[in-house]
């Protein structure tokens, strides 16, 4: 394992990907992981609380990229569909066990309520939350896991050597309990601390920070490596004072949703970004009943956390976007964009229209020029007179991802997989509620219950009748629920040429009645 190529893939509110390799020399997200599979440049894969068979596009391309893989460590609480690729499930994953040699190694991992950490919100907000259990049998947390493999890595170049040992070797490993440290020592570390003393810019004989001490927030990060900090925008989330993501204080003074004393948000505990411009360019409040911060004459003050220079006059003519040097909200993007500064709209890769309807005249701009797609994939793409209609996938209130097909009671709630079809498609094609149908896509195909609904209209496109089709994502052929297919079987794998986050969300698909 010590000399060894490896991916480690791990997923919370959005999938995320880290890759360990000699060099980066070009951005080794998940898509190019899975691409690089295919092609046989992967020994082993780590999947760290990811189930990117079903998470991921074209379930097909992934069977074929695992099987590749020399072997398979898979860290879940859960069988899941990744960790049994190679199972043949009957028509679900009908693949051929027998020229499947990847050696998978299944480390069971503790849940979440098994183990105390901190959650984090696309509102910005970090909650602790306490262990309530301890995991069944031999299952261990994630960092135990993670603390085991490290210490056996170190130990076999400490007696075996190996290529570039230092960040093995040399790594800070100040943990209590050196295999398995704690979630509040990590925490810790994430929100940084002086290595040694620190002074006072204006006077160096005044020592502000001692030493060991926890950093009040990003505000004391150095760069001459006096401070050590996990993740500057957490700096702040567990100071001198304690835990800040452990608060519950839910008062709310000024009435208006400031809950400033509940658990912390990044950065700096700020709830709204940009929040002087709350207030006009005088510093007073648009609205005096919600006032959010103002100048008080020496300070910015009020129910938030000024995202602004707090001694900053309004005079003074400072903006409220002050990540921007014009100090401006913008409606465009300077640099940093692979499609260039404007925001403009193109057409899935996979669409029934010839044309981009808001730039007809321009052939070229029908998809997003920056987005990457590999030569297999562009292979994989299906055309209209194929697939006529649109599918596109979604998730359901009785469902999480693919955990609650785990759980009996979730599986009672929605106990079968099902493809939501409009009033006007099921007509056309002669499909009523209850019919099992087919719905297939250039990759792959995937057999459901219909759902004949009035939520999904018949669309008016460029002058043609447009049909779409909602795939809820939930099934698999592993859990307790009844055994359904993946519904990534039938999407694209296409990455957005910024992000490179997958195209889920529109692609060709055909219908029939089984």
């Amino acid at each position: 394992l010590s000399k060894a190529w490896f991916g480690k893939a791990a997923t919370a509110a959005n999938d995320y990907c880290y890759d360990w390799f000699p060099k980066l020399d070009k951005p080794y997200d998940m898509l190019r992981a899975y691409e690089m599979m295919t092609q046989g440049k992967f020994n082993g894969y780590i999947c760290q609380g990811f189930n990117p068979l079903a998470a991921a596009p074209h379930k097909k391309k992934q069977s074929e990229a695992f099987a590749k893989l020399k072997f398979m460590v898979v860290m879940d609480p859960l069988r899941t569909d990744t960790s049994e690729f190679w199972r043949n499930a009957g028509e679900e994953n009908d693949v051929d066990t027998a020229s499947i040699q990847t050696e998978v190694i299944r480390l069971p991992t503790s849940c979440f309520a098994e183990e105390s950490g901190a959650l984090v919100n696309s509102g910005r907000v970090l909650q602790w939350h306490w262990k309530g259990a301890n995991p069944p049998g031999e299952a261990k947390s994630d960092i135990e896991i993670m603390a085991l493999l490290y210490n056996r890595i170190r130990e076999l170049y400490l007696e075996e050597g190996g290529a570039f040992p230092d960040p093995i070797l040399n790594l800070d490993w100040p943990y209590s309990t050196r295999l398995d440290p704690s979630a509040e020592e990590l925490a810790k570390e994430m929100s940084g601390k002086a290595l040694l003393n620190l002074t006072s810019p204006s006077d160096p004989s005044i020592v502000t920070r001692k030493a060991g001490e926890q950093l009040a927030g990003f505000a004391e990060l150095r760069d001459d490596g006096s401070t050590a900090c996990g993740c500057w925008i957490y700096s702040g989330s567990f100071t001198e004072q304690g835990n800040m993501m452990a608060r519950r204080d839910n008062s709310d003074p000024t009435g208006i949703g400031q809950t400033l004393n509940w658990a912390w948000a990044w950065p700096a505990n700020r709830r709204i970004l940009y929040n002087r411009a709350s207030a006009d360019p005088n510093g007073r409040p648009w609205d005096s009943d919600r006032a959010l911060v103002y100048w008080n004459g020496r300070a910015w003050v009020g129910a938030d956390v000024p995202d602004y220079k707090a001694d900053e006059a309004p005079a003074n003519g400072m903006g409220p976007f002050i990540m921007n040097p014009e100090g401006t909200g913008r409606f465009f993007a300077r640099k940093g964009m692979a499609e260039g500064p404007f925001p403009e709209h193109y057409e899935p890769f996979e669409t029934p229209l010839a044309v981009n309807p808001l730039n007809p005249n321009e052939p070229r701009a029908l998809n997003n020029p920056g987005a990457r797609v590999f030569k297999r994939d562009l292979e994989d793409m299906g055309k209209v007179d194929e697939f006529p209609y649109v599918g596109t996938t979604y998730r359901l209130t009785e469902h999480f991802h693919y955990w609650t097909k785990n759980v009996k009671l979730n599986a009672i709630a929605q106990p079968e997989q099902f493809v939501e079809i409009g009033e006007g498609l099921a007509n056309k094609l002669g499909i009523k509620a209850g019919d099992r149908v087919k719905v297939s896509s250039k990759r792959d195909y995937i057999k459901a219950v219909a759902v004949v609904t009035k939520r999904i209209k018949t669309l008016t496109v460029d002058g043609k009748e447009l049909h779409q089709v909602g795939i809820p994502l939930h099934w698999g052929f592993v859990g307790v629920a009844k055994k359904g297919f993946i519904a990534n079987s039938l999407t694209p794998a296409v990455g957005d040429g910024n992000t490179q986050t997958p195209e889920f969300k529109s692609f060709l698909v055909n219908v029939e009645k089984i």
